[in-house]
């Protein structure tokens, strides 16, 4: 599979320039303009390779290949600059650094030397992302989806994953507002992250913080962001309850009026964490989307758990740790998640610390990291009914919130053959079409 690569230069147009070549070589490629900002970028995301020049302000070259040794012993690193004196020759190459190139560079051997360390992606791959483009790029209601390029945090590989992010991107790029009601501990703020850069905002990181009482203070905080060169003109604004929906329209109105000549462009990301409900979903407005839970979206589950294992195994150098074994992924899927992505990291960072060796993360370790005491792992048979069976809970429980249906209610409708009165009756539900149990 393709790996991914980070550029880091202060002068936009030579990243940019950068970044171009490689992708026209099939190279997956971030961007970023800040020492600082990469750094932000290599702790959430794997990459193979960096690639960095070497003259820029308040962090050199050095002091950010030293920052990426201490985060990744042996991540490969390319330097490049102009002419460089000894010393600094010898200084970086203390520091580790893997190779340094000079500009103006040889283009073919530039790309000969960067595909040592990061595979292109194959034509199967290019073609599976192009396809992804143009189906996001599908109207709906005369909106187009498509987003600019594949998103670096948010994981949407799941359907709903795709088709969340591609409605999100929609709405934050036709307005000043976007509503995200999701469940505790969602991953949001990784949403905003990607939507920001899509905006135009490069790696600038984005703001966030809780909406105060008053929308004069929430103006003030706004202006503070807004007004100078170090933040995204996308911000993330918490809301602590659904009573505030109405205020953070007001917001957003006023914003629009008071701020103009602070940021004509700015994109206010309301973060709402919510039951999904029908109600809270048309107070909100048409500028709303509910992000599904984790728990619904196993794919991204797994692609989570795939990332931070990689960055964390490489950290501290188990390789083999970036990998689950079959049991082990098990668990990861029939997992409920309730507290989102931070606990897949907290839990994968666990399993890969708690290796005694190089090897898989195997079901023990993620059972000890998940805190389950039952010392069973289910066999291979029996997963995929278990699984099923969490799926049709998860979704019976949302009918039943959707449609403001009792468990009776709920059950008399699915005409169910014995009567169901409890919640807990109906998480222990056999499979309605038992079918669903076997492949």
């Amino acid at each position: 599979m393709a790996g991914r690569i980070l550029v880091l230069d202060d002068e936009e147009n030579y990243a940019e320039m950068l970044q171009d070549l490689l992708r026209d070589h099939n190279f997956r490629v971030d961007m970023a303009t800040r020492p600082e900002r990469a750094i932000d970028q290599l702790e959430e995301i794997p990459y193979d390779l960096v690639i960095s020049d070497y003259k820029m302000p308040v962090m050199d070259g050095a002091d950010f290949l030293k920052r990426s040794r201490e985060l990744y012993p042996n991540l490969p690193f390319i330097l490049v600059s102009g002419l460089m004196n000894t010393p600094e020759l010898v200084k970086v190459a203390n520091m580790g650094v893997t190779l340094v190139m000079e500009k103006p560079l040889d283009t073919a051997e530039f790309l000969r030397q960067v595909a040592r360390f990061s595979e292109p992606m194959t034509a199967e791959e290019r073609r599976s992302l192009e396809l992804e483009r143009e189906s996001s790029g599908a109207q709906t209601s005369g909106v187009a989806f498509s987003h600019p390029e594949e998103p670096r945090f948010f994981s949407a590989v799941s359907f709903s994953g795709k088709r969340f992010i591609q409605n999100a991107w929609a709405i934050a790029s036709e307005g000043r507002d976007l509503f995200i009601l999701q469940t505790p501990g969602a991953d949001g703020e990784l949403a905003a992250k990607d939507i920001s850069a899509w905006l135009g905002n490069s790696d600038l990181p984005v703001a966030a913080f809780d909406l105060p009482d008053s929308n004069g203070a929430a103006l003030k905080k706004l202006s503070e962001v807004l007004s100078g060169q170090e933040h995204s003109r996308a911000v993330c604004v918490y809301l602590n309850t659904a009573s505030q929906l109405a205020q953070a329209h007001d917001l957003t109105e006023v914003a629009s009026k008071e701020l103009r000549d602070v940021a004509e462009d700015f994109l206010l990301i309301y973060i709402l964490e919510s039951d999904g409900s029908d109600s809270c979903l048309a107070e909100a407005g048409g500028r709303a989307i509910i992000l599904p839970a984790l728990a619904e979206r196993p794919s991204d589950v797994a692609a989570y758990a795939r990332r931070f294992a990689r960055i964390l195994s490489e950290r501290v150098g188990k390789k083999k740790c970036c990998t689950f074994t079959p049991e082990a992924a098990y668990l990861l899927l029939a997992h409920d998640w309730r507290r989102g992505y931070r606990e897949v990291q907290e839990v994968v960072m666990q399993a890969v610390e708690s290796s005694e060796g190089d090897e898989a993360i195997n079901a023990e370790r993620l059972k000890n990291a998940l805190g389950i005491e039952e010392d069973q792992v289910v066999s291979p048979e029996a997963r995929l009914p278990i699984l099923m069976k969490k799926a049709q809970h998860r979704y019976l429980e949302k009918e039943m919130l959707v449609g403001g249906m009792t468990v009776a209610e709920l059950a008399g409708e699915l005409e169910l053959e014995k009567p169901v009165e409890t919640r807990d009756a109906l998480k222990d539900l056999p499979l309605i079409k038992a079918e669903l149990g076997s492949l």
